[in-house]
């Protein structure tokens, strides 16, 4: 198994001050940044003056690879084993705590540069309000998408500015995105990336037998929809309404079922074409059954938690009894990684790539 290390940095200034021996660790990161972990150390290796919650960052390294990275939130003691078990999330958690305390008018503007503006202004300390402090922990890649976007935030709506950037990757032709980190001499470096929200293509395949064990596969129809009906800013008849169908899945006599409604609400929003974007999404997402593989990579061999990411593509395959059950694109949303006792265990969360595209019409009912 690669060796892991966990080091700690102080979080305002990206100092490292050292590194702490595992006895049992466990992290998960999910696509759109969001991250989670569980170190546990000797009694003896606290340090009550460094493993402060908010004061450090602890990041996971697995061989050469840094693999996670976020602000310890909180701890256990266990006095009668004498270990200290450290609970941290993901750096964008960080960013989910800081408001937009300024109003901010974007005109048609790519919405990855959206995204970078109100985080530099508002939460990392790094944009034109000098004011407003922050970590100054994030540089920024790939942020460029192609699609411009028209937004206004008042400062009075004490919008978190980290739900914003989520809620504008969630419409449709949105983005996914995720926070990378690395080392750069003696300092860790934090980037944050944007992808497309059907995720990056890449050659990997994940094959019972051959490079994974999918030791069950699940069929969920609970949140299918024909019918999205998302409503934004307003009241009574004055409430803006946006609406999506999906009139093939009710009438094509090969697949048609009965009209299944969704209804979502987005007080905050007052343009039809974003409460139809989200309408959009809400149909897309709820096109077709969802065929689930369980997937558990082989320890010590590839492709490894280094080479699974949230948001890459995926080919998945399966045979049973002889003949294939499912061979199909996935999009990898999660994965869970526990190293303790000299072992490895890593599961893969994975969505159907037919969710992911544009289905359906703004047909009236």
């Amino acid at each position: 198994m690669p060796e892991y290390r966990v080091i700690v940095a102080e979080f305002t200034s990206g100092d490292v001050w050292g590194e702490l021996l595992p006895i049992d660790l466990s992290y998960s990161s999910e696509i759109k940044a969001k991250r989670s972990a569980t170190v546990k150390i000797p009694l003896t290796g606290f340090d009550w003056s460094v493993l402060r919650p908010w004061r450090s960052l602890l990041y996971i390294q697995r061989g050469a690879q840094v693999t996670w990275g976020g602000p310890l939130v909180g701890s256990s003691l266990d006095l009668e084993n004498e270990t200290v078990e450290l609970h941290c999330l993901g750096l964008w958690e960080y960013y989910r705590r800081r408001q937009i305390t300024y109003d901010a008018n974007f005109v048609q503007r790519d919405q990855g540069s959206i995204v970078q503006s109100l985080i530099q202004d508002f939460a990392d300390g790094t944009g034109q309000y000098q004011w407003n402090t922050g970590p100054r922990a994030l540089i920024f890649d790939g942020m460029a998408t192609g699609v411009l976007r028209d937004r206004t935030y008042r400062a009075y709506e004490r919008k978190a500015v980290g739900q914003v950037v989520e809620d504008l990757s969630g419409v449709r032709d949105g983005f996914d995105f995720r926070i990378d980190h690395w080392w750069s001499g003696n300092r860790i470096v934090n980037c944050m990336r944007l992808g497309p929200p059907s995720g990056i293509p890449t050659d990997l395949v994940l094959e019972h037998g051959v490079t994974c064990d999918i030791p069950r596969i699940t069929v969920d129809g609970t949140n299918m929809a024909t019918e999205a009906v998302v409503t934004g800013g307003g009241e009574a008849e004055n409430q803006l309404t946006g609406w999506w169908y999906n009139l093939p899945a009710e009438t094509d006599p090969s697949r048609r079922i009965p009209r299944l409604s969704a209804v979502q609400s987005r007080q905050d929003v007052i343009l039809p074409s974003t409460l139809t974007a989200y309408a959009q999404q809400v149909i897309a997402e709820g096109s077709t059954p969802v065929v689930i593989p369980e997937v558990r990579l082989y320890p010590d061999s590839s492709p490894g938690p280094g080479d699974v990411l949230p948001g890459y593509q995926a080919r998945v395959r399966a045979r049973a009894g002889g003949r294939l059950v499912l061979d199909g694109d996935y999009m990898i949303t999660g994965m869970t990684v526990r190293a303790a006792d000299g072992g490895e265990d890593t599961t893969v969360s994975l969505v159907p790539g037919e969710v992911l595209e544009r289905v359906g019409s703004a047909a009236s009912p």
